[in-house]
């Protein structure tokens, strides 16, 4: 069964399809939560939420847009009312007892993509991930960001910018 006849039976009910869609996206979508979370429980949290709200708003998918795009605006949302929540807990403790905490959770140097997140900005790092890992088109990313292809353009270009600084990462960031 395609993807769209996926969509539209799981459209009119069939859940069975639903989680055949799920199982197609799940792997993608938490590599990039996983990233951009905190933890690996929040990005399980997100991912949770986000296969959730696509089932409940299911009818309201536009095909002319690719279901990944769907997914992944969706989960930048809640990922974006999660941070909120986030920095407001952050703020309650202090920065004492930050630096007594031992991070369970350190970055992997051999991630790149740990090391992009170092040096660029979220909107930045969502714009090289959709571009680089998701192979999203500019119109696809501008979509998900809810912002114009220009900015996308604009926001690729400057992030690719930044990153020329460290000419190891971009090199590894081109091979990618």
């Amino acid at each position: 069964m395609t993807e769209q006849q996926l969509i539209s039976q799981a459209q009119q009910g069939a859940t069975h399809c639903f989680s055949q869609l799920v199982a197609s996206y799940q792997a993608r979508l938490y590599s990039y939560l996983l990233a951009r979370c905190h933890n690996s429980h929040d990005a399980d949290d997100v991912l949770q939420e986000t296969f959730i709200s696509a089932f409940k708003y299911l009818k309201t998918y536009d095909a002319q847009w690719q279901f990944s795009t769907w997914l992944f605006t969706i989960a930048r949302r809640i990922l974006s009312k999660l941070k909120t929540v986030y920095h407001v807990a952050m703020d309650a403790i202090s920065g004492e007892q930050l630096a007594t905490q031992e991070d369970p959770f350190a970055i992997d140097r051999n991630n790149i993509w740990q090391l992009i997140k170092q040096d660029v900005s979220p909107k930045h790092y969502d714009v090289l991930w959709f571009f680089y890992v998701e192979q999203a088109s500019i119109q696809e990313i501008a979509h998900i960001m809810n912002q114009s292809t220009s900015w996308v353009k604009t926001n690729l270009h400057r992030s690719k910018m930044k990153l020329s600084n460290n000419r190891s990462l971009s090199l590894m960031l081109e091979a990618h």
